[in-house]
């Protein structure tokens, strides 16, 4: 076994390890894929509610593999996340080979496999990593392309480029301009036909997006999920998107690096900084296109909700470091330990990222699972955030046992704020929500619509995040019966300010339906608010 074959291993052990202590944090999201894949593989189809055609998932490839998952292990949540991390290290492994030189085996294993933001989505259940294992093997097997012409690279390219779509949609404003960038590369390096080799590029992830797309907008009457509707890009929120990205440079060590680089090496003798830079530029222009466009994207959704922890960023990460330590290797013959500061500059930087590193798995654990100034929840620490999906689930057990009580034969309709892990745990109720499973095209569903107030049998609400009890019940609380309640200090609030959570039972609910479909017709007028 080689030293780098033995790195390698100790870094997924470590990896290991880490995912371990953090696999008991699942965002709260995952739990809406669980519901629909699990919906499919027992029969009901790909939905949310059975009978309610509405998407509201945003990576259609992912419920499609936790549903394949669930159908042959009878369980979701750890196989979900035990393939994803088993895939995404495959993936970085494979693309190593890339960066070829051994002596920068060290720092690209402590900037991806024990990035503390990779490891808590690997945790987290959702399509992150299997989002970035597919563009990391696309980005490998474009170099490849970028080198030599490979039928079997286009290939691979090709398939990576279909699945990342269809793992997230944004995605194609990456992976667009590096396919004309592979695409050209191909033609200059094709002898024979060149028609042949496009379609070898273009084909197989064409038919595999175009397939989801016909199916979607059969099925759904809608190519988008809901959440395009529900929560659309905030242009107003720039400055704090484009802070936020920089925040993530910084604390995932990319600005770092390439700022120790520039003072490393800048008019140094034996360093090629301009020239290297230019070579990189030239080698990943569809990449660094890509990205501007991205960038550009991303100042009206970076900070969106449930995109703490630099989730719309970070399947991009292992791309950019692969990038920048190829950069910085080649700057200069003796590689990373070369520079005006040498061997022990370059030593005193990897006990700094060691030491950062493992800050940021405490700061994210006790702290903040979102570290730095900037995005959501950056005052609510990990373990909170499981006291919190504890109380959510606690909810689902108390409405469970209370309806039993009643004797209803019927199925009940629960009002969520939530849609993720109480209604996983409520697999047989209906589920209305502010908009995310409920949204409607001609319909007005928000956070206080009467109908889907007034006709649900259970209404959650949280005091004082989502105003006052009488706001979110639209009545006085006094008239239905509190059947459970709970307080959590510390959620999201930089002191200990108490939010208290609710369960509310209404005996007498009225009658209104929504459609079946995200375009249907109003069936029923929504009702006036009760005095």
């Amino acid at each position: 076994m080689s030293k780098a074959t033995r790195i390698i291993l100790a870094f997924a052990v470590l990896n290991a390890i880490l995912f371990g202590w953090f696999s008991s944090f699942i965002a709260e999201d995952a739990y809406i894929v669980y519901r629909y894949s699990e919906n499919l593989s027992d029969g009901s189809g790909l939905v949310f509610n059975p009978g309610e055609y509405v998407s509201a998932l945003t990576s259609p490839l992912h419920s499609l593999i936790v549903s394949v998952l669930y159908w042959f292990s009878g369980e979701s949540v750890w196989s979900n996340r035990l393939v994803a991390w088993i895939l995404h290290f495959a993936a970085t492994a494979y693309s190593y080979q890339i960066l070829r030189q051994y002596r920068t085996l060290l720092l690209y294993g402590f900037m991806v496999w024990l990035s503390p933001y990779i490891i808590f989505w690997t945790a987290g259940g959702l399509e992150t990593m299997y989002l970035s294992s597919f563009l990391t093997v696309a980005f490998t097997a474009a170099c490849h392309c970028r080198e030599e012409f490979s039928h079997r690279d286009q290939l691979i390219f090709s398939i990576c480029l279909g699945l990342a779509f269809l793992t997230r949609f944004d995605s194609c404003l990456v992976t667009l301009p590096l396919w004309f960038h592979v695409a050209n590369c191909q033609w200059n390096h094709s002898e024979d036909s060149k028609l042949r080799s496009m379609l070898y590029l273009l084909l197989p992830g064409l038919l595999i997006a175009l397939a989801w797309l016909v199916v979607s907008y059969n099925y759904y009457h809608d190519i988008f999920p809901t959440s395009v509707y529900h929560k659309p890009a905030r242009w107003d929120h720039q400055r704090t998107n484009v802070l936020y990205m920089i925040q993530f440079g910084l604390l995932t060590g990319i600005l770092p690096l390439l700022g120790w680089t520039l003072i490393s090496h800048v008019k140094h003798d034996g360093s090629r900084l301009r020239s290297t830079v230019k070579v990189t530029l030239k080698n990943h222009w569809g990449i660094f296109v890509g990205g501007i466009i991205f960038f550009c994207y991303a100042t009206g959704t970076a900070t969106a909700h449930m995109m703490f922890s630099y989730r719309m960023l970070l399947p991009y990460l292992p791309i950019l470091v692969i990038i920048v330590i190829d950069l910085m290797d080649n700057i200069h013959d003796d590689g990373l330990q070369a520079g005006r500061f040498g061997d022990r500059g370059w030593g005193v930087v990897m006990v700094l990222a060691v030491a950062i590193q493992s800050l940021q798995f405490y700061y994210i654990d006790q702290i903040s699972i979102n570290p730095g100034r900037y995005g959501e929840y950056t005052n609510l620490s990990r373990q909170t955030y499981i006291e919190f999906m504890s109380i959510l689930e606690t909810q689902a057990e108390a409405i469970n046992t209370h309806w039993k009580q009643e004797g209803i034969d019927r199925p009940p309709q629960v009002h969520v704020y939530a849609a993720g892990i109480l209604p996983y745990k409520l697999e047989r109720s209906r589920i209305v929500d502010w908009g995310l499973v409920s949204y409607r095209k001609n319909v007005n569903v928000n956070a206080v619509q009467h109908g889907l107030l007034y006709s649900s049998d259970y209404i959650i609400t949280l005091t004082p995040r989502h105003f006052t009890k009488k706001h979110q019940l639209q009545r006085e609380p006094d008239s239905l019966e509190l059947i459970h309640e709970e307080q959590l200090a510390g959620f999201d609030h930089a002191n200990d300010q108490l939010e208290t959570f609710s369960v509310f039972f209404n005996r007498s609910p009225n009658e209104y339906k929504l459609p079946a479909y995200v375009d249907g017709p109003a069936l029923t007028p929504i009702p006036e608010k009760i005095p």
